[in-house]
């Protein structure tokens, strides 16, 4: 199909304006940044799980604390309890008496090996704790920088549905001086993925590559550089470069 001068520069601008659309769609549903997202989902997540481990760890200890506390004051009930039998001394047998003696030692040593178990659980529980406060300081951080991307990337999206919509309207003027027939051709390969049309600067289509016949070649360099052509390939419309 032969086209007029201002229909070669509409379709010249519209193959500008399909492949900068395209490109534009492209970064839309491709976000440059959403792989530095998913990264940190993917790290939130595993704070995550370092989290509950580091949280079961602290609580560990504070059970061991609690229990070794409860088990103190059982000894010091005891002990409390043979001291008042031995200072009462009702009945009992120096024999006896030694025997409370012993057993109010027994308990006091239970009680110096409870209370250093239970410092050292103490310390242990301290610098679990550490550990827990390092990982939500890190959960912090990896949440403020997953705000920040996903508010960087709404943000494009936004400014780049804008200049799709731009793109979109400053193609309606070139659409409008394409003959019908040529612009059914250029929608259609659009649609298929490709160009629409693309210009031709030597025996091969712009649009997918497919080699063009020598014969064929030679006739379209002999015509009229506003002749249109059509890609038996990809179905492309084809434009000799002028």
């Amino acid at each position: 199909m032969l086209i007029t001068d201002s229909q070669r520069t509409a379709l010249q601008t519209l193959i500008e304006l399909t492949a900068n659309g395209r490109a534009l769609q492209f970064e839309h549903d491709n976000p440059k940044r959403a792989e530095e997202l998913k990264e940190l989902v993917a790290r939130h997540k595993e704070l995550g799980e370092r989290r509950t481990e580091a949280a079961a760890v602290v609580e560990g200890h504070q059970q061991a604390i609690d229990e070794g506390t409860r088990l103190i004051e059982a000894q010091r009930s005891k002990i409390e309890k043979k001291t008042a039998e031995l200072n009462d001394g009702t009945g009992l047998t120096s024999r006896d008496m030694v025997n409370l003696q012993e057993e109010i030692a027994g308990h006091e040593a239970r009680i110096s090996e409870l209370e250093e178990s239970q410092l050292d659980e103490m310390e242990k529980l301290e610098a679990a704790e550490g550990e827990l406060a390092a990982v939500d300081d890190r959960i912090a951080e990896v949440t403020a920088s997953g705000k920040e991307v996903q508010t960087a990337v709404k943000d494009r999206k936004a400014e780049l549905r804008e200049r799709i919509a731009e793109n979109e309207s400053a193609a309606s003027g070139p659409r409008s001086e394409m003959p019908q027939q040529l612009l059914t051709a250029f929608d259609a390969n659009v649609r298929q993925g490709g160009p629409g049309a693309a210009l031709l600067t030597g025996p091969n289509c712009q649009a997918c590559g497919q080699e063009i016949g020598g014969a064929v070649w030679h006739g379209m360099l002999g015509a009229d550089a506003n002749e249109t052509y059509e890609c038996e390939e990809c179905e492309a419309v084809l434009l000799r470069r002028s």
